[in-house]
């Protein structure tokens, strides 16, 4: 499990939550670089150095920035903690692990590592498009997980404090460069988080084509019970061959919030 930033200083250092949640602690190495971030001398820092923002910063033209190196464009953004983010427009919300990701519309809302989300709704927290990428390699035929821009431990995860409905559409590249080879995965999925469970109801193929050499290359979604929940994503390759997937998700979310 992620440990989630209790703090950023000036100069970029970073601190986590302990395991009780009521302290802070500098964390493990792969704390660290499960937020892309660099780990030296037994400390974690996003960077060198930032630029703390002034309370003028802060909060220019109704925009409220707590993250850093963060910043909004329009009316009434919120950044809370996180990195790296962008919110354009009017009553966007990135909190949460949202990190490197860009807010667009109004009322658009980012939670996840790398998120690009837009939205026009009138409500806020209600409905959102989002665009999400996952990469990595597999060496074998062992299912193995693929993560948010191939940083380990960041997962598509869910917010548990509204009921949810996700439509979701998979489109995966594939290659063996050894053999010169390459395929395509689409499918679609729907998932939802009701009655505080996340399920699968929906897993459908759509298109699989590219070199035969990869057709028992495979791609799978599942729902994994955990605080929060996530949606999983593996990839199952071939053995002694060593394949790079790169996966765009395309996600229409709507909340009862």
């Amino acid at each position: 499990m992620i440990r989630k930033i209790s703090s950023i200083d000036k100069r970029g250092k970073v601190l986590f939550q302990d395991d009780k949640g009521t302290g802070t602690t500098t964390g493990t190495e792969q704390d660290c670089l499960s937020y892309g971030f660099k780990f030296r001398a037994n400390q974690c820092f996003c960077f060198d150095t930032i630029k703390k923002p002034s309370v003028d910063d802060r909060q220019y033209k109704g925009n409220l920035i707590t993250g850093a190196s963060s910043f909004a464009i329009g009316i009434g953004n919120t950044i809370k903690n996180g990195l790296n983010n962008i919110a354009i427009g009017f009553g966007n919300i990135m909190k949460n692990n949202s990190f490197n990701s860009i807010a667009i519309g109004k009322n658009a809302y980012t939670e996840t590592f790398g998120e690009i989300a837009f939205s026009s709704c009138n409500t806020a927290n209600k409905a959102k498009y989002s665009i999400l990428q996952f990469t990595g390699t597999t060496t074998n035929n062992t299912a193995t997980e693929l993560y948010l821009g191939g940083h380990v431990g960041q997962r598509l995860l869910i917010n548990e404090s509204d009921e949810s409905a996700y439509y979701i559409e998979s489109k995966c590249i594939i290659l063996d460069a050894t053999n010169n080879v390459a395929a395509a995965r689409h499918s679609y999925l729907v998932y939802k988080y009701v009655n505080n469970t996340l399920t699968e109801t929906v897993d459908a193929a759509f298109l699989t084509i590219g070199d035969s050499a990869l057709n028992a290359v495979s791609i799978s979604f599942a729902p994994v019970a955990s605080t929060p929940d996530y949606i999983e994503v593996k990839a199952t390759g071939l053995a002694a061959t060593t394949i790079d997937y790169n996966i765009s998700v395309n996600i229409t979310e709507v909340r009862n919030g």
